[in-house]
């Protein structure tokens, strides 16, 4: 059954408009709860259309034609809106200045929650939690334009598991960051699979 795996893909092909050459070809793929994958390969192989097929923008904000069925969490995301599976999938991209909405760490850190109009406990509570969880605490005070690139990558990891997401994506979370800023994410990220599998 699909529930057996988080994020199923079968036989998965995607082109996009006017271009003659597939992105993904007949891609079969599946991954269980608790387990860390690694997507890598050269720039321009597909890597962030294989994110943004799991979390449902493409092909429904970019377009393309998309053949076969991928799943996550035993949805279909044919048939599920983004904005659904949003719950389901936390995303952390290259650049997480650009993402910021807001100036200081823990207002970042409440701002999805607060469009969800979550109970106060629970937004204050998730929020110490995440901040533990990339070791942040210390900052939350911070503006965030103050933060190291690492600091930063770090907040918008926090950012995505305030939502208690089931699934964490990240596009590329070390390139812009020096060797030990990418060890301390790794490490994060180790440790986040251990303890939250």
């Amino acid at each position: 059954s699909s529930g057996d795996f988080m994020i199923k893909f079968s036989h998965v092909s995607l082109i996009y408009p006017n271009s003659t050459t597939t992105v993904l070809e007949d891609l079969n793929l599946t991954i269980a709860e608790g387990e860390m994958v690694l997507v890598i390969g050269p720039t321009g192989s597909g890597k962030s259309s294989l994110l943004r097929l799991i979390n449902g923008l493409v092909p429904h904000h970019t377009g393309g034609i998309l053949a076969g069925e991928i799943t996550v969490d035993g949805k279909s995301t044919r048939l599920t809106q983004p904005g659904q599976l949003a719950g389901i999938v936390g995303i952390v991209g290259q650049n997480p200045l650009n993402s910021f909405v807001t100036d200081i760490v823990e207002d970042e850190l409440a701002f999805g929650m607060e469009a969800l109009n979550f109970p106060e406990a629970t937004m204050r509570k998730r929020i110490e939690e995440a901040l533990d969880q990339v070791a942040l605490a210390p900052l939350r005070a911070r503006t965030i334009a103050t933060l190291s690139g690492g600091e930063q990558q770090r907040l918008a990891i926090a950012c995505a598991l305030v939502m208690h997401p089931k699934v964490l994506l990240l596009d590329e979370p070390t390139s812009a960051l020096d060797p030990i800023a990418s060890e301390e994410i790794l490490a994060i990220l180790h440790r986040l699979v251990h303890d939250l599998s």
